[in-house]
């Protein structure tokens, strides 16, 4: 039986982890198939689900009581019955149901816009991941190149059976480049590797092996024009909306609340019986509180969290403007930077030349030094531009602009 049990939960296990294979060619179809197939959509939506639960709650009116009372007694030798059956109606006095709904649905709209933006965030650097692992591709594909370069120039130095000063020299410095770039490639390749196992979760895809595409950074668009989007300063005017509603709950729990519903009572003495009926009321007196250190702690609240949003918008200001003055200057940068189809020609060039003998050994290494840190350097530039635009957006909450940049 725990056999059974065993194998069923490693068979749903497998069903729930199960990853898609997927046929994506471009970064934009990578990026649409995390936003409809990721499992942190799944993820949004149930947290969504839990968040409008809030105001289902909230609408809850509260039960009807009902209240039975038996008296038994004796008057002057003759036995005394009383039954007494009262139903009550609570009625909520000071709207606490109108409060509590719009504390629900300030929570529901803050929670909701957050779950938003903590998904773009998620789908965004899944996205730069991919890029990223594509990038990689290229940096590895460089270095092996240069490795293999420089193990047949070693081999072919190694097979002379004298050497020359120079070749001698030379031949010591090959080593130690190609040394090198082995480390450096085990470091890409291990980068490489758990990149992809991110975005493969990150995508419900498995087998990611991107290939590189060049993005148009002219399409890079900052709107300094205030928007209808909820971004991080609207999130934060949110908050000070809920702990306003949160107030107004303790404001109105200062009121009584009314019990009233009708009464009967049935009496019997001896062999005569009497059926009464009326209306019954009863309601706490706010003679000793009237939720006073609710209000009172509630309104701290509300200036805590006042001074609290003031002080975290004008942080995200300052923070926004100082990421759009470093997009500008990346993008500038970047902008200078050549192609590396252009730089691919120009190593093509060198390498024939050394083929002919016309370029020296040294002079290679140098050759293939530098196109490694160009594409380093390069890839650098365009991931920060990624990131500050990214950032940019989030603080805007513009969730759709990322997606015209593909």
């Amino acid at each position: 039986m725990y056999a059974y049990f065993l194998v069923a939960m490693l068979l749903s296990s497998s069903v729930t982890y199960a990853q898609r294979a997927c046929d994506i060619k471009t970064i934009r179809e990578f990026y649409n198939n995390v936003k409809v197939n990721g499992p942190l959509l799944n993820e949004a939506i149930k947290n969504k689900e839990v968040i409008s639960s809030s105001i289902d709650i909230a609408e809850q009116r509260p039960n009807p009581e009902l209240d039975f009372e038996y008296l038994k007694g004796d008057q002057f030798g003759v036995d005394v019955n009383t039954y007494t059956l009262t139903a009550k109606h609570v009625v909520e006095l000071g709207s606490k149901r109108d409060k509590r709904l719009l504390k629900a649905k300030n929570y529901q709209k803050l929670k909701n816009a957050e779950v938003d933006l903590s998904l773009f965030n998620s789908n965004l650097n899944a996205t730069i991941g991919y890029q990223r692992v594509a990038q990689l591709n290229v940096t590895i594909d460089s270095v092996k190149e240069a490795i293999h370069t420089f193990e047949k120039i070693i081999n072919k130095l190694s097979s002379r059976e004298r050497l020359n000063p120079e070749e001698t020299v030379s031949l010591s410095t090959l080593r130690l480049a190609s040394n090198d770039y082995k480390a450096q490639l085990n470091d890409l390749e291990n980068e490489k590797t758990l990149l992809q196992g991110k975005i493969s979760f990150l995508s419900n895809c498995k087998n990611i092996n991107p290939k590189y595409e060049y993005i148009n950074f002219n399409l890079v668009k900052i709107d300094e024009t205030q928007t209808n989007s909820v971004g991080l300063p609207q999130i934060e005017d949110l908050k000070v909306e809920l702990a306003v509603s949160e107030l107004d709950i303790q404001k109105s729990l200062g009121y009584s609340n009314i019990s009233i519903g009708p009464t009967v009572e049935h009496q019997t003495v001896g062999n005569d019986e009497f059926i009464s009926a009326g209306i019954s009321v009863s309601f706490a007196l706010p003679l000793f509180q009237t939720n006073n250190g609710g209000k009172l702690n509630a309104l701290k609240g509300v200036g805590s969290q006042k001074v609290a949003t003031s002080n975290n918008k004008e942080m995200l200001r300052i923070e926004r403007m100082n990421l759009v003055t470093k997009l500008k200057r990346s993008l500038s940068t970047l902008s200078k930077m050549p192609k590396l189809k252009e730089l691919e020609n120009k190593h093509l060039k060198v390498e024939k030349l050394f083929s002919r003998g016309v370029v020296s050994i040294p002079m290679t290494i140098e050759s293939h030094r530098q196109q490694v840190e160009f594409i380093k350097s390069k890839f650098d530039a365009e991931n920060d531009v990624l990131n500050t635009y990214g950032k940019i957006l989030l603080i805007d909450g513009n969730i759709t602009a990322f997606e015209k940049l593909l």
